[in-house]
């Protein structure tokens, strides 16, 4: 027997496996794995959902992000993510634009990015993934295009391919002759776009076998029986390509096809098991396996001497989604697989209902939103809604949205033209057709190959808050020998800083894990060892080189770019876009107009010095205070720094460890409110508690004030009487110049953390008649990331309509309680 490709590949698959898997031939066993498999690498899904598909320059990306898993429970949960990093990159030509964190609580979270106001008009492209998805590679990560320009700009694609192209998808894999199969197709053009094909087939005699032609978006399906030692070609045409001949899908002499008819009727789906295998077969069982969302749904056994086996399969045993079917034998050998989507119009949606029956612009709208299941009852969940200008913003045709994407976009292999098309029962041949793409684009997110993986556990973790990795050496990168402490400082322009501690292994690597902080932030780290002295006390010693690094930016995924969006529907005759365009440009004239523009101007001179008042309260005149000069950086700590420094200024306690942490006694003053035990503490005047002044790194103080008592303490009334210690740092030093030198043994980072939640600004309806202009013409009306059903499926939200005159698009995307992805959209006029 002439063995497949695919059964060639279980082959090496099931060699590796004999001693620990395939060695008892037990579908029980197989299924035992693939079970443990989804338990240890569970499949976890992100989505997007943004205000709108298109921006114009100096814009806002509204983003609302859902994040699922499927672990093999019946439905699925919020995923253990917390970080998600989402980048805009210009996908034309793999440019890094900008990357924001967004925290995900409970599967759900919400950021925005601004686009650059020199950004060039074009295709860009967003990319959203934890660092549990890297362990599946691209095919897991979220990719969403849109379009940045303004109204009218456009652009054409020209791909590097010369001629059209066609590709053929035997059912079940294999074509094997004498057996009647099914033949999947999908015709793209010399752009990468789909394209309508008619074509014919032809037999080594050049005689015509058949004819076919494209029924959607470039893809179809027929009915074959290849002949015994016969060989076919086959000629094609497409409205931009004259005739063109192609080779045909390979033919095996001996094997199985699998037939499935989903559309046999509407409760039933007919499978048909066929092969030509004589005697190899005796006395062999042949199995059925069906897999959906991480679990295994279906399971028959056959007689493998038959040579045709039938069975009909009822639909009301599965859930809506797709199903993975697989023929094996009775040793665990694959012979063919195929892809089946049941109930694709079974779905959640949402009703609008608004106040008033008619509006008119500058209007305010209030609107009840009810989200039904598919029986009609009322669905609690979590939801994000867009309001935007459909006459400026451009909405693609059937376009990927929450429910598309979850169910059918990340199972199957390639990017999806339209893929809303199949699941809107308004569309006559959407099944019939979904099911010609089920047969092309036949890639799905487990393969039993995979079940290599649980030889070794996953690379990447899921993340329970933001990561930081690096390596501790002595100087000279040479490598330490004993485990390193280490002192980490989360340095926020906002707010105190956070101090983190750890511990080296025994070759120096470190990794801090779950941390959580918002924005760009400086950290600082040291490492240390600690050794006891002989009376008992620790004293620590530094000098080490400490390198640190966030994790890494996965390469960037080539995206399909005839499939990227143009603009190039939007035009400059249409009037109302027209009247858009003049009101923006009145209004960035009347901004100009207000600037003055200056010639070439020389300046010379010093740079004028902003006033610092972080000592203003004793006028910049302490009793005492020390300059924190290079000499003091080796100083682990302000206490450590203080003690034995200044007459009548003592430090009781251990400076080492700092646990408990010491106290500052100042002759001639009693304890504080803020520190019983002693003098009290400020951070560039500001009042601080002694474990936050503690972890300041020496190499940031600038200077240390020192206030007695009841002299110059007396400002800070209560808290002074035992005498103030004001820390005045580098960075609080509205004058000081941050380029700073290196420090040994300590090292500096700059990160990112998760994304600030701003909220979107929505006018109140009171305009300024004094105002010299205002003129509202945006493109996105209302936005709202939250939008939370009762128990009756009811929301309510308000919001101002524009000046402009539009129809008005409202898009509804989220997640009920039990984990099922909604979306439903709604349009009005504005008179």
């Amino acid at each position: 027997m002439k063995t497949s490709p695919s059964q060639f590949l279980c082959l090496g698959f099931i060699t590796i496996f004999s001693t620990n898997l395939f060695a008892q031939s037990s579908i029980e066993k197989l299924t035992a794995s693939f079970k443990e498999y989804n338990n240890t690498f569970p499949w976890e899904k992100v989505y997007l959902h943004t205000d709108k598909p298109h921006y114009v320059l100096n814009d806002t990306i509204w983003i609302k992000a859902y994040g699922m898993i499927e672990n093999g429970a019946e439905t699925p949960e919020a995923t253990k993510s917390v970080p998600l990093y989402v980048d805009l990159y210009d996908a034309k030509f793999e440019r890094y634009i900008d990357r924001i964190i967004i925290k995900l609580e409970d599967g759900k979270g919400q950021g925005d990015i601004v686009l650059p106001k020199d950004l060039e008009p074009g295709a860009y492209s967003l990319r959203a993934y934890t660092q549990w998805m890297r362990n599946f590679g691209d095919a897991a990560y979220f990719h969403k295009d849109i379009w940045v320009g303004e109204l009218g700009e456009g652009w054409e694609y020209t791909g590097s391919d010369s001629k059209l192209t066609l590709g053929f998808f035997p059912e079940g894999g294999d074509l094997v002759e004498g057996i009647k199969s099914k033949i999947g197709f999908k015709a793209t053009d010399a752009y990468g776009r789909s394209t309508d094909v008619i074509g014919y087939i032809l037999n080594s005699k050049s005689d015509t076998i058949m004819r076919f032609q494209s029924e959607h978006l470039g893809m179809g399906s027929f009915g074959f029986t290849p002949k015994e030692n016969e060989s076919y070609e086959v000629y094609t045409k497409s409205p931009e390509q004259d005739w063109i001949k192609f080779g045909f899908s390979n033919i095996q002499k001996q094997g199985y096809v699998l037939d499935f008819d989903p559309l046999y009727s509407e409760e039933e789906i007919k499978v048909e098991i066929r092969h030509n295998l004589a005697t190899a077969n005796e006395g062999k069982k042949l199995f059925l396996v069906g897999l959906s969302k991480g679990q295994k749904v279906y399971e028959k056994e056959f007689d493998g001497k038959r040579a045709m086996n039938t069975t009909l399969i009822a639909k009301e045993d599965f859930y809506p989604g797709l199903v993975t079917f697989t023929l094996m034998d009775e040793e665990t050998t694959l012979l063919a697989e195929r892809l089946v989507y049941l109930f694709p119009f079974s779905k959640g949606n949402a009703t609008f209902k608004t106040a008033k029956a008619e509006y008119i612009s500058k209007e305010r709208v209030q609107m009840e939103i009810k989200v039904l299941d598919e029986f009609k009852s009322a669905v609690e969940g979590n939801f994000s809604v867009s309001v935007t200008d459909a006459y400026q913003v451009l909405h693609p045709e059937n376009a990927e949205n929450i429910h598309s994407y979850f169910l059918l976009s990340s199972e199957v292999k390639g990017e999806i033209e339209q893929p809303d098309y199949y699941f809107n029962p308004e569309n006559p041949n959407a099944e019939k057709y979904l099911d010609n793409l089920l047969l092309t684009q036949g890639w799905r997110r487990f393969s039993w190959e995979h079940l290599a993986k649980l030889s070794s556990p996953p690379t990447y973790d899921f993340e329970e808050g933001l990561t930081l990795t690096g390596k501790v050496s002595t100087l000279y990168d040479k490598p330490i020998k004993e485990p390193h402490a280490l002192r980490m400082l989360v340095n926020h322009r906002f707010g105190m800083p956070i101090l983190y501690e750890g511990e080296t292994n025994e070759t120096g690597d470190f990794t801090f894990l779950g941390m959580d902080y918002q924005d760009s932030v400086g950290i600082y780290l040291q490492a240390f060892i600690e050794r006891e002295k002989d009376n008992g006390k620790t004293s620590e010693v530094k000098r080490n080189e400490v390198a640190l690094s966030i994790p890494e930016i996965p390469k960037f995924q080539e995206r399909n770019m005839a499939l990227l969006p143009s603009g190039d529907k939007f035009q400059d005759f249409d009037d109302y876009l027209v009247s858009v365009k003049e009101a923006k440009n009145m209004l960035e004239q009347f901004r100009l107009s207000q600037e003055i523009e200056l010639g070439e101007v020389t300046v010379t001179g010093k740079r004028s010095l902003k006033p610092d008042n972080r000592a203003i309260q004793y006028n910049n005149s302490p009793d005492n205070g020390l300059l924190v000069t290079k000499e003091f950086y080796y100083f682990q700590n302000i206490f450590q720094l203080l003690r034995g420094r200044f007459a009548g200024v003592n430090v009781v306690g251990d400076v080492f460890s700092l646990n408990p942490l010491p106290s500052v006694i100042i002759r001639g003053g009693g304890g504080s409110i803020m520190n019983q035990g002693g003098a009290t503490f400020l951070i560039d005047g500001v009042l601080a508690l002694p474990g936050t002044v503690a972890v300041l790194p020496v190499a940031q103080i600038e200077r240390i004030d020192i206030l007695r008592g009841l002299s110059k303490g007396v400002v800070y009334g209560n808290d002074g009487a035992g005498g103030v210690i004001n820390v005045l740092t580098k960075s609080g030093n509205p004058n000081w110049n941050p380029a700073d030198e290196p420090i040994t043994g300590n090292a500096t980072i700059k990160a990112k953390g998760y994304a600030p939640v701003r909220e979107f600004y929505s006018p109140t309806g009171v305009y300024d008649i004094s105002a010299p202009i205002a003129i509202d013409f945006r493109s996105t009306i209302y936005w709202n990331p939250n939008v939370d059903t009762d128990a009756s499926g009811k929301a309510q939200i308000e919001f101002l309509l524009t000046e402009s005159k539009p129809e008005v698009f409202v898009n509804l995307q989220g997640i009920s309680k039990s984990g099922e992805p909604i979306h439903a959209t709604y349009r009005f006029k504005v008179k």
